[in-house]
């Protein structure tokens, strides 16, 4: 009988759960977490890897914190340092893209911290969870992914963690990534590049705090005044992230209420709603408009989208950042 390759490679598998560690009911309906599903998916055998496995947690991805991310950041880091060529993240998809991003802005190792997960249960016809994790897999052990920081594979695609979002609340094709679509495809074993990145943002000296500073999000549209924050207390709240219209706009009513808060020193940071394009600068002047909003001291959050946008904003104001890093940080996802 002919033995087993050696493993070429060494990837630690952590994993907080999600649909891809969930099963359903006798009627294909209620999906939970299930240990002993994420018992038998960490054990897969995949060729020329050897897959170290630690559970952190397993929740859905409505209940993931920033003390579950820490604990991956500590895992992570240490499973490198000892010989790990790569790391993986299961991860529920609800959330997957904010952990991701919020995970990029202090991972500093170049060795690849892969996020995945799953669209159906793990007791599904058609379960698309084993095929994600190989392709994680391999995309954490493969030389091409050094180097680009925090990576989210999903259905053959690898995808950079400060662009991808979730497209889809079914399909098992849930991920893109704007502007420049996904980074490379995972083909077999194989990663294949499809673009070499710019840069990207500079990442956080700090550790992630285990709680992030009280940032709410509010949505533009018709008719939205944001009358609530009549209401607000002074200070009620460390800054405050709009969900715009457009390249990023808002009712010329709203104005003075966001001028209230600008004025009181709290950061308002401004996306847009729309999937696809950013926010502007400067091609709009109408009361409102982005050149409103930052002449009354908004920031732009150019193609980070609104979740992501208070993400980056709460480790801001958790690293006590004055405004002119606040700003300079988001000119990194300018549009």
């Amino acid at each position: 009988m002919t033995s087993a390759p050696e493993p070429s490679a060494a990837v630690t598998l952590l994993t907080l759960g999600g649909t891809i560690f969930m099963t359903q009911d006798p009627a294909g309906r209620h999906a939970a977490p299930d240990a002993e599903a994420g018992s038998r998916l960490s054990r897969i055998p995949i060729a020329g890897v050897e897959l170290a496995h630690h559970e952190i947690a397993n929740v859905s991805s409505s209940d993931v914190r920033p003390r579950h991310l820490r604990e991956v950041l500590e895992h992570a880091r240490r499973a490198v340092d000892e010989g790990a060529d790569g790391v993986v993240l299961t991860h529920g998809t609800d959330t997957l893209e904010e952990s991701a991003f919020l995970l990029n802005r202090y991972w500093d190792r170049t060795a690849p911290l892969v996020v995945t997960g799953a669209m159906r249960p793990a007791s599904a016809l058609g379960a698309d969870g084993p095929a994600n994790l190989h392709d994680a897999v391999s995309t954490a052990a493969a030389s091409p992914a050094r180097g680009l920081g925090v990576l989210v594979v999903f259905d053959g695609l690898v995808h950079l963690a400060d662009q991808v979002t979730k497209v889809s609340s079914r399909s098992v094709s849930a991920f893109a990534s704007a502007p420049a679509g996904p980074v490379a495809m995972v083909d077999g074993g194989d990663v294949q590049l499809l673009h070499r990145p710019l840069g990207g943002a500079a990442r956080s000296q700090e550790p992630l705090p285990e709680t992030l500073p009280e940032v709410p999000m509010m949505m533009a549209g018709l008719d939205e005044d944001f009358s609530l924050l009549d209401s607000l207390a002074p200070r009620a709240v460390e800054g405050l992230v709009i969900a715009g219209v457009g390249m990023g706009h808002v009712s010329p009513a709203a104005m003075p209420r966001l001028r209230r808060l600008l004025d009181a020193g709290t950061p308002v940071v401004v996306a847009t709603r729309i999937a696809s394009g950013g926010t502007s600068t400067h091609h709009y002047a109408y009361p409102g408009s982005e050149v409103d909003l930052l002449g009354a001291g908004a920031v732009m959050a150019g193609f980070l989208p609104p979740a992501k946008a208070r993400l980056l904003l709460q480790t801001l104001l958790a690293a006590d950042a004055v405004p002119e890093q606040i700003r300079a940080s988001f000119d990194a996802f300018a549009s």
